[in-house]
């Protein structure tokens, strides 16, 4: 038998949180209560329990 040289375990696949305005990838994982701001689109994003909500920062630079 041929033994393959990368063998690797596999890995559980983590959820992916996406941006909800432009669809960015923010993070892999999970999260319990956490506030993220997307840096294409300057969106905060609300993730956990305590706060499901989304709220859109208007900033200019």
């Amino acid at each position: 038998m041929e033994k393959a040289k990368n063998l690797r375990p596999a890995k559980s696949k983590l959820p992916e949180v996406r941006c909800f305005q432009c669809n960015r990838l923010l993070f892999c994982g999970i999260a319990e209560d956490m506030e993220i701001k997307c840096s294409r689109c300057g969106a905060i994003q609300y993730i956990g329990n305590s706060k499901q909500e989304s709220r859109v920062n208007i900033s200019s630079w």
